[in-house]
């Protein structure tokens, strides 16, 4: 109650901005941005170029490939692993911004390597 009525006379004051205490802590209840990221091949085969968002966007990437592989968003330190027939599902806020690499560490159940796939570009609001 005494929170409460503090809050009540700082909103008064005008110390603290209108809409202050109606956002939730995260920010992310906000529509997500969907996606689709197809992989074949080793390869991105849609969308074609960089995966460009605007920064505070909530974003859902989803995965869909055709050999299992691990994924890794770089700059927002993310990883998923995607199988055939099983899409996965990154979920983002953009806080950072610019160019992050989407790349795979390791393709099949045993497999190796680390390449950039495809880029993930957060542009300023």
């Amino acid at each position: 109650m005494i929170g409460r009525r503090i809050v009540l006379i700082w909103s008064a004051a005008g110390l603290i901005l209108p809409g202050a205490l109606c956002r939730t802590a995260s920010g992310d209840d906000r529509e997500p941005r969907v996606i689709d990221v197809r992989i074949e091949k080793r390869k991105v085969a849609a969308p074609k170029g960089a995966i460009r968002v605007t920064q505070l966007d909530v974003v859902e990437l989803r995965f869909s490939t055709d050999e299992t592989v691990k994924l890794h968003l770089h700059g927002y330190d993310k990883e998923l692993e995607v199988a055939p027939g099983k899409p996965a599902v990154l979920s983002i806020t953009a806080h950072a911004t610019g160019r992050f690499p989407i790349s795979s560490h390791g393709w099949g159940h045993h497999g190796h390597g680390h390449h950039a796939l495809t880029y993930l570009e957060v542009y300023p609001k």
